[in-house]
């Protein structure tokens, strides 16, 4: 394996030439010479040492980002489309910043503070971290934060985050059952603590329907099993005769896409029988027949954002607003059935 003594060897310039052009020192290196640099690190498939390099730079270059979230069973999060897009989008961004991408998934709110201190990081991203853990880690880390979807109970200290507009969103597509003469829906909720974006969205739902003067209380709410046969339970019993919904509103489009393909078959019509609208506006909500109902979010900007919001940390710029929330759209398309006559 090439060594950067090696490499400058070959170039003809000093170890620390080499050092300093791995590094992006480029202010202490002319462009020829970096270019000449490159050229052999690229002619000999020169491998930096990232423990060598992280030594040298007395930073750890490392973004560790947390994902307080429980897989579904005999599944990884990383199965899920919309988890997989802000995932992509950090790392991509993370890596063109010269910093590398590190990932750790937890349900155990001990182990997210522990780690959030333990870690010698760079920076921090969280993501869907429960609101009453985020001030307890905010007081307990010196790494730069930011949240992701995370709604935190905390009014007293600034924190940065990057969320989505979830409470207009639950409002649009609730506004729009009701137009369409929906009046007895429940929503499924993806989250088995029913905080964060989930309750924000359905509180967006009883907004709506208050403006009709309906009341749609906490009862009209199911929090979602992880296992795949007590959903098909729940999807064919809210779907049934006996039950007084002609809509299930959806806290995501996987779970939404998954009721619609099951309820189909077992012969039960989707919209005729009943309507299913979701949230995302993921590859699912497109792939299903009838295509879904749902809200439109970048799930990818989310990621870009936070990365760039935490890199202005790093670098202690002035950063002139810590709690971005992305615009919703309702997209309407096959999944919802007019009842109105």
């Amino acid at each position: 394996m090439p060594t950067i003594k090696f490499i400058a060897k070959k170039a003809g310039v000093s170890p620390t030439t080499v050092t300093n052009v791995l590094h992006g020192n480029y202010a202490r290196v002319s462009k020829a010479t970096r270019e000449k640099v490159e050229t052999y690190l690229k002619k000999y498939n020169y491998a930096p040492n990232m423990g060598a390099m992280i030594l040298a730079q007395n930073d750890s270059r490392i973004i560790g980002v947390i994902m307080f979230m429980e897989p579904r069973w005999n599944e990884t999060v990383l199965e899920d489309p919309f988890s997989s897009a802000i995932l992509g989008a950090m790392e991509e961004e993370i890596r063109a910043m010269g910093y590398f991408f590190m990932l750790h998934t937890t349900t155990d709110k001990e182990e997210v503070v522990r780690l959030a201190k333990t870690w010698k990081l760079a920076g921090l991203i969280l993501v869907w971290v429960p609101r009453n853990i985020g001030p307890i880690i905010l007081d307990s880390v010196e790494s730069p934060v930011v949240f992701i979807d995370s709604h935190l109970a905390t009014k007293d200290k600034t924190y940065h985050s990057v969320g989505l507009k979830d409470e207009e969103g639950g409002y649009l597509i609730s506004r729009y059952l009701l137009e369409m003469g929906h009046r007895k829906v429940i929503f499924l909720a993806n989250d088995t603590l029913f905080s964060g974006t989930d309750l924000h969205r359905f509180r967006g739902c009883q907004k709506a329907f208050k403006e009709r003067n309906i009341d749609l209380d906490l009862d009209e709410k199911i929090l979602l099993s992880k296992e795949k046969s007590e959903r098909y339970k729940t999807y064919s019993k809210l779907s049934s005769k006996e039950m007084p919904y002609t809509a299930l509103v959806f806290s995501s489009d996987y779970y939404a896409a998954e009721a619609v393909s099951y309820l189909q078959d077992c012969g039960i019509r989707v919209p005729e029988d009943i309507s299913v609208t979701g949230f995302d506006d993921n590859i699912f909500s497109r792939m299903i027949h009838p295509h879904l109902t749902t809200i439109h979010q970048n799930s990818s900007d989310k990621g870009r954002i936070a990365v760039s919001m935490l890199m202005k940390l790093i670098k202690k710029q002035e950063i002139e607003q810590p709690n971005v929330q992305l615009d919703v759209e309702l997209v309407i398309r096959d999944s919802v059935k007019d009842i109105n006559n």
